[in-house]
């Protein structure tokens, strides 16, 4: 069961749930795979950076583990990804980027203002943050069947239990982070960009 756990954990971690997001945004509000691709590709570089700058972390010790499971090392991820952020925006600025991918950084840096202030007081998980905001964002979206990506919610808290990544309480909390979050920046979405 460990395994499994261990699997379940690092298939629905930030990065590989967060990898399909800008290509299923832009697909949705433009209906063309090719500027969805696009966009997609030139946003996997910022995810995969971040995803570099753990792995060379890890290497080098600044780290203990890829899921940075000692709370005190998470500010120098966290600052990182404020960067891996800002670069991101100016770039999408620059490149008039879609629109919906300002609200999916929008959504991120939100997110991640909310664990950085949370995790001065308890470590939540930043898993099942994203994994639920992404679920939830997808299902608000596209509607009906996708609703059911929330069943990934209590496996991926079973998994970070198991593993001792976290206690029950902390992907509770990482949970209720990431529907806050997303519910917050849907609203503000469409008040502002008149999504639907």
């Amino acid at each position: 069961m460990m395994k499994l756990a261990k699997a379940i954990s690092f298939f629905l971690g930030p990065v590989f749930i967060l990898f399909p997001v800008p290509f299923i945004l832009v697909l949705k509000f433009s209906q063309n795979y090719y500027h969805a691709l696009k966009w997609a590709v030139f946003s996997y570089a910022f995810i995969l950076a971040v995803a570099i700058f753990v792995i060379i972390g890890v290497i080098l010790g600044m780290f203990s583990n890829f899921d940075i499971s000692k709370r005190e090392q998470r500010p120098q991820l966290f600052a990182f990804c404020a960067f891996a952020i800002f670069c991101y925006s100016l770039a999408l600025i620059v490149l008039n980027g879609p629109r919906v991918l300002f609200i999916a950084l929008f959504a991120i840096t939100f997110g991640l203002i909310a664990i950085v202030i949370v995790n001065k007081w308890i470590k939540a998980s930043i898993h099942l943050a994203a994994a639920t905001s992404v679920a939830i964002f997808i299902g608000i979206v596209y509607g009906g069947y996708y609703f059911l990506l929330l069943f990934l919610i209590p496996i991926l808290a079973w998994a970070r239990v198991k593993t001792k990544e976290h206690t029950a309480m902390e992907t509770i909390i990482g949970t209720i982070l990431g529907l806050v979050i997303t519910l917050v920046v849907y609203f503000i979405s469409r008040r502002l960009f008149y999504l639907g």
